[in-house]
């Protein structure tokens, strides 16, 4: 499964609040500091949409080409021998 804090939101979630913050700061009656308040979240909620995205690449791109994880993953085995506290 995905990395993801606790209380994060899946992408799902996180992408209707974006749209349910463009809603609200085009509406005319959105006072300044509601205005940037909500620019902060979805500034917020953007980063973690792209953090979700760039894990699903990384993911996209292992069950791609296993053999570049393999050969990435057999070098840090035994890079972390060095560093054994046996």
């Amino acid at each position: 499964m995905a990395k993801q804090r606790k209380n994060a939101p899946g992408f799902e979630e996180s992408v209707a609040r974006l749209e349910e913050i463009i809603r609200l700061t085009e509406a005319p009656v959105t006072e300044l500091e509601d205005m940037i308040a909500l620019v902060e979240e979805g500034n917020k909620l953007i980063r973690h949409c792209r953090s979700i995205l760039h894990d699903a690449e990384l993911r996209i791109q292992t069950l791609s080409n296993p053999e570049t994880v393999q050969d990435k993953t057999d070098t840090d085995e035994s890079d972390s021998n060095e560093f054994s506290l046996t």
